[in-house]
């Protein structure tokens, strides 16, 4: 059993219910934020696929919130006030209401899949608010109940009020919106509140659509009931409190959206979100999360416990949790009216969907959920380029014409880059020239496939997949023209657009280590997943069998023996892979180093970078023995911490030697290849942390030079880092 068994296997164990809920704990030695009025740090709260939001902006004093994700949010203060001797305070989420000051001290700290704000007041009450969007891990679809915990569009939201002054005390606790309450099923017509009511469910229309609401409800315990005033619509609470008594209530935060999310223009079909499927109004979705609260709770608490618990940086852990919220943010889970399901990856605010690009960081996270990475892999099969077409202008959505499937037909096929854009899945994305990185997607489609394969034991899958392997590789072994392995023809570019070493060399030794990974790994799926039974043979001297049917067919149900071919396959990989190899050290030998590009009339061939090794990424955490791949990371080790000192700044490292881009993405790819081939520790956390401590633009994954900021904001892709924490698990040892 390899350590991916060991260690899913551990994880869905730890995950086993305890008999009753305890109040989330946000671990208290993580990185503490304090809330002030210079602070514009932002952090997206959302739900996965469900787009859900209710993300903190301090810059505007206020959460964003919508059920169409934080594109078509809206800006709302969400009051957590506390009343005591008729002096009212309340935390920074809120612009403040009349004779209400905010509380003192105000700190903000974050896991994964949790927001804590504390403060207190000048007598000495102690005041956390806690925002938890419940996550544990699920194997596959058919895992419902996971599923539902992970999806289901709502958000708790657990206040604890704690006397630490020396006398006993009398409080008001109000949970509300600054919005206005509407009926149920009306959203024309506000909701009057009447005095002394026991309601304990408000709701309020959500931009998002006409007819959506959000709904604010009691679990436990009840409310004293309901109010709306000075703006703010929401839950009051009363109780005394003696000395270092504590009190905690608990409410639910939930939306529903059955509209239309995304047309697919593909198959020409509406795709809704796929929590529908299980609830069909917001009446289903509250009574859920009240039926479930301690479960949800519980397992939340182990992952996040999980996830901060194992041997990580304050700084590494701080960088995992933000992305991790990032990633929720940029999911979208859908299904169409055949319940057919599909699984988006959204580009931060580039707003594409379904990037390998982006996907071959971002599905780091499918540890958890293999599930998604199945359904995009398959959804990506549907945008291969197999011949060249011309595409003309679409005034609907803005487009110019453009020219698609550049050289496929001369070379051979090769997936999409940036497939889809929002609020279309259209098939590519907006580009003049069409989306044209054929080695580097075809590449990276196979390296995803192999993480599936290694995280899921999916055989089934990936061996219908081998075909398509063999095809997209080919494609890439004849763009080789001068003899060397690497592709120098129809490269296109690479997804390092923002470094024009790496984004446009010929003979680009990225590519061919990337190239060398992907044939390596394809050769093992190839061999491994090969058709070995014998073959039942059709007997067509019957009478009446024509075309193999009749009794042979019926009876065969044996599949074709195809090792002698995918052997074939395999070795016609390997053979590639080896010229790769041979090539990377002839330039070393000759160079010193391996520069960026094997072609010296390219004008900037001779930079170094710190992540030529990048196709080692996934098999080194899916735990490849690959002869091949080790061959591969002893060629790329001797020049890597030369490469690394000259690649330092004070704002990041490096993509390369000779310019001043940066992204901490990619340099976190760079430091678990480090780590798990080169035997060599560094750590992207520090910069991250130092550049998004306060961004008001939640995770941003770079620059582009000291001067010169990268809006990359909300981009997904920096979830990467969680390959730190995979490398230091136990069971890898």
């Amino acid at each position: 059993m390899n350590f991916l068994n060991i260690f899913f296997s551990a994880l869905l164990l730890g995950f086993a219910l305890t008999p009753r809920a305890q109040s989330f704990k946000v671990d208290q030695n993580l990185i503490s934020t304090p809330i002030t009025d210079s602070t514009n740090f932002s952090l997206l709260n959302s739900r996965l696929g469900s787009r859900f939001t209710f993300s903190l902006f301090n810059q505007n004093q206020s959460m964003q919130s919508g059920s169409l994700g934080f594109d078509m949010d809206e800006q709302v203060g969400l009051l957590i006030g506390l009343t005591v001797n008729n002096k009212s305070y309340c935390f920074r989420t809120t612009r403040l209401p009349r004779n209400t000051s905010y509380l003192k001290n105000q700190m903000l700290r974050f896991g994964p899949a949790s927001m804590e704000i504390t403060g207190e007041t000048p007598e000495g009450i102690k005041v956390n608010f806690t925002l938890i969007s419940s996550f544990t891990a699920s194997k596959d679809l058919n895992d419902t109940a996971a599923i539902k915990t992970q999806i289901f569009p709502g958000f708790y939201m657990q206040i604890r009020v704690a006397n630490e002054s020396q006398i006993n005390i009398d409080c008001k606790l109000k949970v509300a919106l600054a919005k206005t309450p509407v009926k149920s099923f009306n959203f024309m017509n506000l909701e009057p509140i009447k005095p002394e009511n026991t309601e304990q469910i408000l709701f309020f229309k959500d931009n998002a659509h006409l007819n959506n609401k959000l709904a604010l409800a009691a679990l436990k315990p009840a409310a004293k009931g309901a109010f709306n005033e000075d703006g703010f619509g929401g839950l009051v609470y009363e109780f005394s409190l003696a000395q270092q008594a504590t009190k905690e209530v608990s409410q639910i935060y939930a939306t529903h959206n059955d509209s239309t999310i995304i047309e697919d223009k593909r198959i020409n079909l509406p795709l809704k979100f796929y929590y529908t499927k299980y609830w069909k109004n917001i009446g289903a979705v509250i009574k859920y999360a009240q039926e479930s609260y301690e479960q949800n709770i519980n397992l939340t608490q182990k992952f996040e416990d999980s996830l901060m618990g194992r041997g990580l940086t304050r700084e590494e852990k701080w960088a995992l949790a933000l992305t991790f919220h990032t990633d929720l943010a940029n999911t979208f889970f859908l299904t169409d009216k055949h319940n057919e399901p599909s699984f988006y990856v959204s580009e931060g605010r580039f707003k594409h969907l379904s990037t390998v690009d982006v996907a071959h960081e971002t599905e780091v996270n499918a540890i958890f959920s293999p599930w998604r990475l199945k359904l995009q892999l398959n959804q990506w099969t549907n945008y291969i380029a197999k011949k060249e077409v011309h595409i003309p202008p679409n005034a609907t959505q803005n487009k110019p014409g453009y020219q698609q499937g550049m050289t496929a037909a001369e070379y051979g096929p090769y997936l999409y880059h940036d497939v889809g854009d929002l609020p279309f899945i259209s098939e590519t994305a907006n580009y003049n020239y069409g989306p044209h990185m054929a080695v580097e997607e075809n590449t990276s489609f196979v390296l995803l496939l192999y993480w599936y394969w290694k995280i899921s034991k999916d055989d089934v899958f990936v061996k219908s997949m081998l075909g398509t392997v063999d095809v997209l590789l080919q494609s890439v072994i004849n763009r080789d023209t001068n003899g060397n392995g690497i592709a120098d023809k129809a490269y296109g570019w690479t997804t390092y657009d923002a470094n024009e070493a790496l984004k446009l060399s010929p003979d680009n030794t990225f590519l061919g280590a990337k190239q060398l990974s992907a044939y390596a790994v394809a050769a093992e799926m190839f061999r491994a997943l090969s058709n070995k039974e014998k073959h039942t043979s059709f007997d067509d001297s019957k009478k009446g069998v024509v075309d193999g049917e009749g009794t042979g067919y019926k009876n065969s149900g044996v599949a074709v023996n195809n090792e002698a071919l995918r052997n074939k396959q395999a070795l016609h990989f390997e053979n590639h892979a080896r010229l790769i190899l041979s090539t990377l050290k002839k330039a070393q030998q000759k160079y010193g180093f391996i520069p960026v590009s094997l072609d010296e009339s390219f004008p900037k061939w001779k930079q170094r970078s710190v992540v030529i090794g990048e196709g080692l990424f996934l098999p080194g955490l899916a735990g490849s023995k690959s002869p091949l791949l080790y061959q591969l990371s002893t060629v790329l080790k001797k020049d890597y911490a030369t490469t690394y000192q000259q690649s330092i700044t004070d704002y990041g490292i490096k993509l390369t030697t000779g310019e001043g881009t940066t992204w901490f993405s990619k340099t976190i790819v760079a430091d678990a290849v480090a780590s798990q081939w080169y035997g060599i520790n560094h750590s992207s956390a520090p910069y991250i942390y130092n550049w998004n401590k306060n961004s008001p633009y939640a995770y941003n994954d770079g620059l582009l030079n000291k001067g010169e900021v990268w809006i990359g904001y909300w981009y997904p892709r920096g979830i990467s880092i969680l390959s730190y924490w995979l490398l230091k698990d136990p069971s890898r040892k």
